[in-house]
């Protein structure tokens, strides 16, 4: 996505979204309240299948909290790279960013400017690493319990199919009409089906939030990637990181100018061989007037019947 288009609205949306639903299961709980107690409580000889039921809800409570947090502060961070994009466009190379801003975009653009101003080009390979592992260990708890939540229905399961054959062997064991192994194995059975009950409804609810907070959570690094690549790069790009081009156009630039220096030289040569041309026929004209003056003297001397002290 270009990052033109980008659009802050992603994480509020589904902030709203899963507020919602929060909000809309203690009245949905409330509403079917008749049921539910039957479920969970009727056939309950012990505490130990709303403490398991307890332990479900408690991850995935803790899990939409965190969510929550996360996708308030991706709120902020899509408002401030739209922010960052306008500025750009509007001031270009004039661009400053406020010490005390904190967003990501932000940060970046000061490591940028702290590389550049040290006479190095920015790695931009290095910063989206640690972009990434930053962002990745913040979403390490939502990971978790997307992970582990489905893992506690069958926990439960398993704790309550134990239970459910401690009562079987008390049912064979015992004699005389006794039903406390029958209820126990009720008991059981009654909670492995509410724990896994439990688990998938909270697995289906926090596994669709989780996957949009993680598409929320990539196409901001991926903006913030994007404004880098597109605006930043070409303005932090340090000649001196680039030797090898930098030295082929020197070295281009001195043949070419090698080439004229021999081009102007052949020409001098050529000059030199015409000067040392012409004074060499200059010396022969002037061998030639003085062999003519000369005649001419003898000339005058014979026809005038001159001396040699008359003549000059």
């Amino acid at each position: 996505m270009p990052a033109s288009d980008f659009r802050p609205t992603l994480s509020r949306n589904l902030f709203i979204a899963l507020s919602l639903t929060l909000l809309a299961l203690p009245v949905a709980v409330w509403l079917l309240r008749e049921p539910l107690a039957g479920f969970y409580i009727a056939n309950g000889l012990t505490g130990l299948g709303l403490a398991l039921n307890g332990v479900i809800v408690a991850f995935f409570l803790a899990g939409c909290l965190r969510l929550l947090t996360l996708l308030w502060r991706y709120r902020g961070e899509e408002y401030a790279i739209a922010r960052f994009i306008d500025d750009l466009r509007r001031h270009g190379r004039r661009l400053r960013v406020d010490d005390d801003d904190r967003s990501l975009i932000a940060r970046r653009y000061r490591s940028m400017l702290l590389a550049n101003r040290q006479g190095a080009t920015p790695d931009h390979a290095a910063l989206a690493q640690l972009l990434v592992a930053g962002e990745s260990s913040r979403s390490s708890l939502p990971r978790y319990v997307n992970n582990i939540l489905i893992l506690t229905g069958v926990f439960g399961t398993i704790v309550s199919l134990s239970i459910a054959l401690v009562g079987t062997s008390d049912l064979l064991a015992a004699a005389g009409g006794d039903t406390s192994g029958i209820n126990v194995v009720v008991h059981g059975m009654s909670t492995a089906l509410s724990t896994t009950m439990t688990a998938i409804v909270c697995y289906v609810i926090f596994g669709y939030f989780y996957l949009r907070f993680t598409n929320v959570q990539t196409r901001i690094i991926s903006a913030i990637e994007q404004v880098t690549a597109d605006y930043l790069m070409p303005r932090f790009r340090v000649a001196a990181e680039h030797v090898n081009e930098e030295t082929a156009r020197l070295i281009a630039s001195l043949k070419q100018v090698a080439e004229r220096l021999q081009q102007a030289q052949d020409r001098q040569e050529d000059h030199e061989a015409l000067l040392l041309k012409a004074l060499q026929d200059h010396n022969g004209h002037m061998e030639d007037i003085a062999q003519q003056l000369l005649a001419t003297r003898r000339l005058l001397k014979a026809g005038f019947r001159l001396s040699d002290g008359e003549v000059h």
